[in-house]
């Protein structure tokens, strides 16, 4: 990797990082602030408990509500959360790869001292920095408001925080494999629509799947089937398996998207 360069980029990206970061802890202070109307009233869990497995499970309500990191995980994490990282992994990794070789800005960045090994490391580090700053800043801003807004909250923070870095872990992957589209495919917006139909399939194989028990196999074809909010939360699940596998299929994809870009003809 190249100091230079990843602080340059990394610099370059810290307003879209910021802005990602800091709206999603906005959107969890709202959620906190307005959850105290719901905490003492039965009428949601009642609501939720006639509606169908599958539609429960699809808005993310696997548990009921009990506590603020019910609410947060069925009300933000369940749509919004995946919503949010996905627009950045998705745009983000096409920004730092094809669109630089779009605009002819790859001619010169290639034209230093620096290897292509080198710019493709840095530019993956830039890429998964800003997640892990977006998940760092939001983990530590939801904690914040939970112990401002609340005086009680009867949340488990160590399950909250594991949940969070399951979160953070995934999009790792859906970011790895959006920089591995950006560093082989022709152009930026052939880079861009991958990306975003392989994410959209996911999520959608993820939604049939949980709607019905009939295409409950559809779920384990996709990624997102590792995030679960509500029952990690609750500390259920395979917390150290799930990441080790996501942390591994990150690596294996990024080393693929590495060699691919080294050994890419570049229209420079």
């Amino acid at each position: 990797m190249n100091r230079v360069l990843y602080f340059y980029e990394l610099k370059a990206n810290m307003k879209t990082i910021s802005s990602y970061a800091f709206g999603m802890v906005l959107y969890l202070w709202l959620f906190i602030w307005i959850y105290p109307s719901f905490a003492h009233s039965q009428a949601l869990n009642t609501l939720l408990q006639q509606m169908p497995q599958g539609l429960m499970r699809v808005l993310g309500y696997t548990v009921g509500i009990t506590h603020i990191a019910d609410f947060l995980g069925g009300e933000f994490y369940s749509l919004f959360y995946l919503v949010i990282m996905s627009i950045y992994a998705i745009f983000v990794a096409t920004k730092l790869v094809a669109h630089l070789i779009d605009n002819g800005s790859m001619a010169y960045l290639l034209a230093t001292p620096v290897s292509r090994t080198k710019v493709a490391i840095t530019q993956a580090a830039v890429l998964m920095s800003g997640l892990l700053i977006i998940g760092l800043v939001s983990t530590v801003g939801a904690l914040l408001g939970v112990h401002w807004f609340l005086q009680q909250s009867g949340m488990n923070n160590i399950d909250f925080v594991k949940m969070n870095v399951v979160g953070v872990l995934l999009f790792c992957v859906v970011a790895s494999y959006c920089f591995l589209f950006s560093s082989l495919v022709r152009d930026e917006r052939t880079a861009l629509g991958l990306s975003t139909f392989v994410t959209v399939l996911f999520y959608g194989l993820h939604t049939v799947g949980n709607l019905s028990t009939k295409f409950n196999w559809l779920s384990h074809l996709t990624l997102f089937n590792f995030f679960d909010p509500q029952n990690l939360i609750h500390g259920k699940g395979h917390f150290a398996l799930d990441s080790l596998t996501l942390l591994i299929a990150t690596v294996i994809i990024l080393v693929v998207s590495i060699a691919g870009f080294r050994k890419r003809q570049l229209p420079l």
